[in-house]
């Protein structure tokens, strides 16, 4: 066969057929391994599918949180392949790096092994940023989580500082192989207790918020939305099972908090509230440290990093007007940002050419309410000694959060809902502009 031309696959021979389908494979592993949802997964699988001259009637694909399975049929031949997808993570450069490549490839007609070449390339290239700033991303997006709650500066320092010692024990117990909910029960415990020991050992009095946000690094909001995303599309198997492993997680952390708590003694978080009193000034400086922090763990390629941040603010923004001057909701004030964030986002991926996911997520995370669950927890925590009407408030507060959190996925996932659709047939309009054109040139 010429390296410079691909066939149709009903010319290609078993081998040969197969060989494409290991590429497809490669392809879909790669971003389910690094935090993509099963849409993109597809919708990706499909692109390079196109470029390989595989007609996408021939495809059927079945994409589940731990698995894929690529059949492909053409009446006379019928192969199937799985491929077990058992480590997960965030890596927004990764997920844009296949995006384009598979538009690159399709549109430069890029022969077959250049493509698994490029594959493997993006596989094993190396984070945009070393370990030590990441783990200070992940640090001071805490603290700027903190400051959004509605701490002092100082807080947010101790909250920091507390997220850095948590990031060192969650990545300890992640490279000696540990049971990831366990990795997030040690981590909850390590930067809880770090957070109650700062102020202690200075001699200050707790500080409830540094204590309630030092772990909101961990908070598996990735997780969260892409099941939300894959229930909404249909891909009901993998939502289920996103949506469980996040509870899980979530239990774990929380299980670390509690033993945290009781180690430390703290009996009492009821004069915490989210209710931001800060001036919008400090909310944005807060709000920058926020989005950009965290952009930085999710491995954000640097030349967004200056987007994601602006976004962070109107984010901010938005669901602080709302609340403060309109008196509504939070949760309303969450929703209608990350409805705006999740719109916006639309427009500028045609600027920056990138994944959208890159420009939803990061600016949102700050919006989840630890501070409302925290309350709920130590009301639990706590039930033997605490009143009735103190319990009801408790509870009222976690279904505030957790409504709070749906308004959130819900409105980030807007464009899925309305216009997504009509985008992927515009892109399939110019896939199949390119193919009928190839075909014409022989």
């Amino acid at each position: 066969m010429d390296s410079n031309l691909i066939n149709n696959a009903s010319q290609d021979s078993n081998k040969m057929l197969n060989y494409k389908m290991k590429i497809l494979l490669d392809i879909g592993q790669t971003l389910m391994e690094n935090g993509a949802d099963c849409t993109r997964i597809v919708r990706d699988m499909r692109r390079a599918a196109a470029h390989l001259r595989i007609p996408a009637k021939h495809i059927q694909s079945h994409v589940t949180y731990t698995t894929l399975m690529l059949c492909v049929s053409d009446g006379e031949r019928s192969f199937t392949q799985f491929r077990k997808c058992l480590k997960h993570a965030v890596n927004l450069a990764v997920l844009a790096a296949v995006s384009k490549l598979t538009w690159r490839v399709l549109r430069g007609n890029t022969p077959i092994h250049a493509v698994e070449r490029a594959v493997n390339r993006i596989r094993e290239r190396p984070l945009c940023y070393p370990v030590w700033v990441i783990a200070l991303g992940a640090a001071v997006g805490s603290g700027g989580s903190c400051k959004l709650f509605g701490g002092s500066w100082f807080e947010a320092l101790v909250a920091t500082i507390a997220a850095l010692f948590g990031f060192i024990a969650h990545r300890t117990s992640t490279k000696y192989e540990f049971n990831p909910y366990a990795c997030a029960m040690i981590t909850g415990f390590v930067a809880t207790l770090a957070a109650w020991a700062i102020p202690a050992a200075l001699g200050l009095p707790t500080m409830w918020y540094a204590l309630v946000a030092c772990t909101i690094f961990l908070m598996p909001g990735f997780p969260s939305i892409n099941a939300a995303s894959d229930l909404l599309n249909r891909f009901t198997t993998s939502g289920m099972t996103r949506a469980m492993d996040t509870i899980l997680i979530i239990g774990g952390m929380t299980f670390g908090i509690a033993f945290a708590i009781l180690v430390a003694g703290i009996h009492n978080i009821s004069d915490v509230h989210i209710q931001p009193t800060d001036t919008y000034l400090n909310q944005a400086v807060a709000a920058i440290l926020a989005a950009g922090g965290f952009s930085i763990m999710f491995n954000t390629p640097k030349k967004l990093l200056a987007i994601v941040a602006f976004e962070g603010i109107v984010t901010m923004l938005i669901r602080n007007i709302i609340m403060l001057e309109f008196g509504l909701p939070q949760a309303i004030g969450s929703f209608v940002a990350a409805a705006v964030v999740g719109i916006a986002a639309l427009k500028i991926i045609h600027i920056v050419h990138t994944p959208n996911t890159l420009l939803i997520i990061p600016p949102v995370i700050p919006l989840i309410p630890c501070v409302l669950l925290y309350r709920l927890l130590f009301a639990v925590l706590h039930i033997q000694t605490i009143s009735v009407e103190e319990l009801l408030e408790a509870l009222r507060f976690g279904v505030d959060g957790v409504t709070i959190i749906l308004a959130v996925v819900v409105g980030v996932s807007i464009p899925n809902i309305f216009i997504q659709r009509r985008m992927e047939a515009q892109q399939q309009r110019e896939i199949n502009s390119i193919i009928a054109q190839r075909s014409i040139e022989g």
